[in-house]
């Protein structure tokens, strides 16, 4: 699998780790729950920004906040 696709969606990740701007990645940001994580086939690959939104959408929809 290429290293650009996300491993849940197969659409193109946006990640730049492995580049010389790798520390300006969006994913440098951000927060991935194992339990998404574990969902990757591929742990070799980002997994894409809109992946990750929905995967808390719907955790937040399934155990909101209190």
């Amino acid at each position: 699998m290429s290293e650009q696709l996300c491993p849940l969606c197969q659409q193109t990740n946006l990640c730049k780790a492995g580049t010389t701007e790798q520390n300006q990645c969006w994913c440098m940001a951000q927060q991935f729950p194992a339990e998404l994580l574990a969902q990757a086939p591929d742990q070799s690959c980002c997994i894409c920004s809109q992946c990750l939104q929905k995967f808390n959408s719907e955790r937040e929809m399934h155990h909101p906040a209190q």
